[in-house]
């Protein structure tokens, strides 16, 4: 089937009704992790310190926190995941280098 598409001009009106980031990095902002339906959980006595997950997390929802780093460990601290933003990507647990982070059905019971 071949269907000609006839080009129009449609008139730009604005961002007027475009879902439309108009704020970058404000996720931080709002509570949008009731969005969630899985939730990183991250094993501390595996955490490498590496901070992968703070780095690839889109929502920021990895936090620092300053505790005593397992031996294996060159850098300090371990991540701990902020669940009032966190939108439950799994980024952060597909690119954990040691798989110390693990996906789980979230309740939502905890948070």
């Amino acid at each position: 089937m071949n269907k000609i598409v006839e080009e129009k001009k449609i008139k730009y009106k604005g961002l007027q009704g475009i879902p439309h980031i108009r704020e970058p990095g404000n996720a931080v902002k709002r509570h949008t992790g009731s969005w969630r339906i899985n939730k990183p959980v991250v094993d501390h006595s595996r955490c490498i310190s590496c901070k992968i997950c703070f780095t690839v997390c889109p929502d920021s929802a990895y936090k620092w926190k300053d505790v005593k780093s397992n031996k294996n460990s060159k850098l300090k601290g371990k991540p701990v995941v902020d669940y009032t933003v966190c939108k439950g990507c799994g980024i952060c647990a597909e690119q954990c280098p040691v798989k110390c982070i693990e996906m789980k059905r979230d309740t939502h019971e905890e948070d």
